[in-house]
């Protein structure tokens, strides 16, 4: 990368039209609850975190699929608003755009993602793509997606000495059950501490964050390794050196798109050449700042919020 740029990256995923239900706590099994609120706003992984990339200084383009719907339409507007390159994009036809149905009470969710025309990508869709994944300086993955296709861009991203990011959401049920194709290709993993213990198979405290960032860089291979526990702050291995970084207080509306603001801030300060402990010092920040907002679209941070809210 070169100094008088931007950082650059290309985010594949899904993009969801998110329908968000309010309620003071979660219904249990069969069970109806009252809600307080509802409201629509575009989600989907790789639309928060190409958005917030965007915010945070990147330049990012998002390669995904969206159906010829209402909902596709919205959020093709809503990306482009938000200067993320649609250049990628392509629109299905016969599949609808995702949707997710997201649950929120007492500052946490739960969701049902449907990944609708995303879900369609196919290989032939990122072989046509080459060029912009050779020329990006990153690539973030998450797994929404058919893990077959995030491999097919990893390969293409690692051959060129590109920084792959992938942040395993939702979690498989073991860390056996992604594939070493994909996590060979990958420079870091970016889980919460819930997502952390099904890697694990077991539960993980917010607490043994850090030891769970060590175990999983041991068993993945993978080089950088960040564990995010909520108000009990992250936890980083590097290359076999760990690092701690307390959360900041924030008064929690909701934590809708947290995860992902926190994501695409440690991963521009990375790109920028950034120590590892003052990018997750930012990281941080940026959570703490998108759980004081609601909803994921409404809760995008800028680097401005960022560097006001550390006193920079």
């Amino acid at each position: 990368m070169s100094d008088d740029r931007p950082p650059s990256a290309v985010v594949l995923g899904s993009v969801h039209m998110d329908l968000i239900a309010t309620a003071q706590r979660l219904p249990g099994r069969g069970e109806s609850v009252v809600g307080q609120g509802f409201t629509t706003s575009p989600g989907g992984k790789a639309g928060n975190q190409a958005c917030q990339l965007v915010k945070c200084g990147t330049d990012a383009s998002i390669l995904t699929r969206l159906g010829n719907d209402s909902f596709g339409r919205q959020l093709l507007e809503h990306l482009t608003s938000h200067r993320v390159d649609p250049s990628l994009v392509s629109i299905d036809e016969k599949e609808p755009t995702g949707a997710s149905t997201v649950f929120v009470a007492e500052g946490d969710y739960s969701s049902i993602i449907v990944s609708g025309a995303a879900g369609k990508l196919t290989a032939a869709d990122i072989e046509s793509r080459r060029a912009a994944l050779e020329a990006a300086d990153a690539l973030v993955l998450q797994l929404e997606l058919p893990v077959a296709i995030s491999i097919a861009a990893a390969r293409i991203a690692k051959a060129k000495g590109r920084y792959v990011v992938l942040n395993v959401s939702p979690a498989p049920d073991g860390l056996s059950q992604v594939p070493k194709e994909l996590l060979q290709a990958v420079s870091v993993i970016i889980v919460n501490s819930f997502e952390a213990g099904r890697l694990l198979g077991r539960t993980v405290s917010h607490a043994e964050s850090p030891a769970a960032a060590s175990e999983l860089a041991k068993k993945s291979g993978v080089g950088q390794v960040i564990v995010t526990a909520g108000a009990s702050g992250s936890a980083a291995v590097q290359r076999g050196e760990a690092f701690f970084q307390p959360s900041y207080f924030a008064k929690v509306v909701d934590s809708v798109g947290a995860g992902d603001a926190y994501l695409a801030t440690f991963v521009t300060a990375q790109l920028e050449g950034m120590a590892m402990q003052d990018s997750l010092k930012r990281a941080a920040a940026a959570g703490a700042l998108a759980v004081s907002r609601p909803g994921s679209a409404a809760g995008l941070i800028t680097r401005r919020d960022i560097d006001k809210f550390l006193g920079a």
